[in-house]
C-alpha cells in the first residue's frame, strides 16, 4: 500500500515565521527572514524524525510534532492575546503555566491510549489529508501578502535612494589631517527643556547648565525636521530633506525598505570615510540604525541576531524565560537576545558604557549611537534600577503606548534623569580620554509623545513632538554657525563647514509631518509647531 504523503509539520512550522514577516513587511528586510525559515524547517524535520523513531507511528508522530512546534513557536503571541483582550495584568508566569497546560493536553490527545481508541485507519487518513490542506491554506495567505507587497514595491527603487542625495548641490570633499572625532548620539524622544517644564513639571536646567559648563552650545529653540525616527535620523545623516522619497515610492506607499540603504549609506558617513575616518556603530537594536556594515559594530551580546530574529524568538516559548527575569535570563541573553524589556535595558545601559570606551579606538572616527531612551518602554528608573512593566513588551510611543498618561510622565522623566546623570559622566570620559577635543552632538530625533497619546494626526498638538534636545560641543568654541533654532538637517553641514573646509549652505529649518503608515505623505507644519499648545488639556486631566 502506498504511503500517504505527510508534509503538514513543515508548513505548521513555517507559518509563525511567515505570518510575523507578512505583518511587518514594511520594516523587515527579506534576508533577515532566511535564518528563522531554515531553523523552523530543520526543527520540524528533527522533531518529526525523533517522534517517528520513538513512537513507531508516522501519523501520530507528525501530529505531535506539528502542534508542538506550532504552539511553542507562537506561545508568547497566545499569551499576549489573552493578556491584551481577556485577562489584563497577567505576568509571564501565566505564559509558563500556559506552556505546561498545552503540553499536557497535547500529550494526552496524542497518547497511544487515545489514538488506539478513537483514531481508526480511516480517521487517520482523513486527519492527514485535512491537516495537509489546512497547512497549505495557512502558508498561502502570508505568502500572498508577501508577494503582493513586493510586486507593488518593485518600482520603488529604480536605483538606490542614497544616489539621489546631493543631486542639487556641487560635490564637496572633506579636508584631511588633524580632524576631530565626531560623536553623534541620538537620544530617542528626548524633548526640549520648555516642553519638559510645561507638560511634565520637570526643570531640566541643571543638566543643561552642566553641559554649558563643559562648553556645549544649547539649541534652545530646536525642532526636529520630521516626527518619525527613520525620517529624522536619515535626513540628519544625509544633511538633506528626504521629501524626494514621495516621488520615488509615492505618497501612498508604506514601503520603508529603501530607507534602510538611505540611512546606512548616508552622505555624512561617506564623506568622512573618504577622508579616512573609521565608522563606529554602537548597537541599540533599532531596525533603522543597525548598520551591519560598520567597521566597528559594538553590541552588548556575544551573538548578533538580526532584528526579525529577536522579534520572532520573543513570540516563541523563549519569551517565558525572559520576563520577568529569571536566573537563567542573563546567560540566555548573552547568546540569544530576544526582543523584550531585559534586552532593551541591556542595549541602553551598554551603549552608555561603550561610549566611555570608544576613545580608545585609534584613528579618526565617526561614532554613531542611537539610544532608545527616554522613549518608551520605560525599563530604568532615575537611579538606573531595573523596572519590570507588568504588560507585554511593546515599544510604542504616543497613541501606541499601552499604559496611561500618569505612567508615561513618571516613566519618561525617570529615564530622563537617569540619562542626564550617565551622560554627564560619559561626556567627561570622552573629553578626558580623547587625544584631541572631539565634536559631540546630543540630539533628540523627535520629542516625547504625551500629547499624541489620544490622536496622532496633523490636527493634533504636535509642538511637544517637534521640540527636541539639540546640543553641540565644538572644540575651541567655534560655534559661529550654530544658532538657537538650528535643526538636525544642519548639524553635519555646520560641522563640515567649521572643521573640514567645506562650504555647504545651511538649509531652512523646517518640520514635516507624516503618518506612521504613510511615511512619505509629507505635510509641512513648521509654523504650527513653533507655538506651544496642550498645556490646558494636561491641566484639566
Amino acid at each position: 500500500m502506498k504511503r500517504k504523503l505527510i508534509f503538514f509539520p513543515f508548513f505548521f512550522a513555517l507559518y509563525p515565521v511567515l505570518g510575523l514577516y507578512s505583518r511587518n513587511l514594511t520594516e523587515i528586510q527579506p534576508w533577515e527572514v532566511l535564518r528563522p525559515v531554515v531553523i523552523a524547517l530543520v526543527a520540524a524535520l528533527v522533531v518529526t524524525w525523533l517522534f517517528t523513531r520513538l513512537l513507531k507511528d508516522r501519523e501520530r508522530a507528525a501530529f505531535l510534532a506539528a502542534f508542538l512546534i506550532f504552539f511553542y513557536s507562537a506561545s508568547e503571541l497566545a499569551y499576549r492575546l489573552i493578556e491584551g483582550y481577556f485577562l489584563h495584568g497577567l505576568s509571564e508566569s501565566f505564559h509558563r503555566m500556559l506552556l505546561i497546560v498545552a503540553t499536557l493536553m497535547l500529550a494526552f490527545l496524542g497518547s497511544r491510549t487515545v489514538w488506539d481508541k478513537y483514531m481508526t485507519a480511516m480517521r487517520r487518513n482523513l486527519l492527514v489529508e485535512y491537516l495537509n490542506l489546512v497547512s497549505i491554506i495557512m502558508v498561502v495567505f502570508p505568502l500572498y501578502n508577501i508577494g503582493t507587497f513586493w510586486v507593488q514595491a518593485a518600482d520603488d527603487t529604480p536605483q538606490p535612494w542614497s544616489s539621489y542625495v546631493g543631486q542639487n548641490e556641487a560635490p564637496q570633499s572633506l579636508a584631511r589631517g588633524g580632524t576631530p572625532d565626531i560623536y553623534y548620539i541620538i537620544l530617542d524622544g528626548y524633548g526640549r527643556a520648555d516642553a519638559l517644564s510645561a507638560l511634565y513639571g520637570y526643570d531640566n536646567s541643571p543638566f543643561l547648565d552642566g553641559l554649558k559648563d563643559r562648553g556645549f552650545f544649547i539649541g534652545e529653540q530646536s525642532q526636529s525636521n520630521y516626527l518619525r525616527t527613520s525620517l529624522s535620523i536619515t535626513s540628519a545623516l544625509n544633511m538633506e530633506y528626504v521629501n524626494f522619497t514621495a516621488d520615488l515610492a509615492g505618497a501612498e506607499s508604506t514601503n520603508r525598505i529603501p530607507m534602510f540603504e538611505l540611512a546606512s549609506n548616508n552622505r555624512a558617513r561617506r564623506l568622512l570615510e573618504e577622508a579616512g575616518y573609521h565608522f563606529v556603530l554602537i548597537d541599540s537594536g533599532s531596525a533603522f540604525t543597525r548598520f551591519y556594515d560598520a567597521e566597528y559594530f559594538i553590541t552588548p551580546f556575544k551573538t548578533r541576531p538580526n532584528l526579525f530574529e529577536m522579534w520572532f524568538y520573543s513570540t516563541t516559548a523563549l519569551g517565558s524565560l525572559y520576563e520577568p527575569e529569571l536566573p537563567i535570563t542573563s546567560a540566555l541573553q548573552e547568546y540569544l537576545p530576544v526582543a523584550g524589556y531585559a534586552t532593551h535595558r541591556a542595549f541602553t545601559v551598554e551603549a552608555l558604557d561603550q561610549l566611555s570606551l570608544v576613545p580608545e579606538i585609534a584613528g579618526p572616527k565617526l561614532i554613531f549611537a542611537h539610544i532608545i531612551a527616554p522613549h518608551p518602554p520605560f525599563v530604568l528608573d532615575e537611579d538606573g534600577n531595573a523596572l519590570h512593566p507588568n504588560y507585554p513588551y511593546v515599544t510604542g510611543d504616543g497613541a501606541s503606548f499601552v499604559a496611561d498618561k500618569d505612567l508615561y510622565k513618571q516613566g519618561y522623566i525617570g529615564q530622563v534623569k537617569y540619562l542626564n546623570t550617565r551622560l554627564l559622566a560619559v561626556i567627561d570620559d570622552i573629553l578626558e580620554k580623547s587625544e584631541r577635543p572631539p565634536v559631540i552632538i546630543l540630539q533628540g530625533d523627535h520629542g516625547p509623545g504625551l500629547l499624541i497619546m489620544d490622536s496622532d494626526t496633523p490636527e493634533s498638538c504636535l509642538w511637544e513632538r517637534a521640540s527636541i534636545l539639540n546640543v553641540y560641543y565644538f572644540p575651541e568654541s567655534q560655534t559661529d554657525l550654530l544658532y538657537p533654532s538650528i535643526s538636525p538637517i544642519n548639524s553635519f553641514r555646520s560641522i563640515f563647514n567649521t572643521y573640514f573646509g567645506t562650504s555647504f549652505e545651511l538649509l531652512p529649518d523646517q518640520t514635516y509631518f507624516s503618518l506612521f503608515d504613510l511615511p512619505y505623505n509629507f505635510i509641512e507644519i513648521t509654523d504650527k509647531v513653533r507655538v506651544p499648545c496642550g498645556m490646558t488639556e494636561m491641566q484639566n486631566q
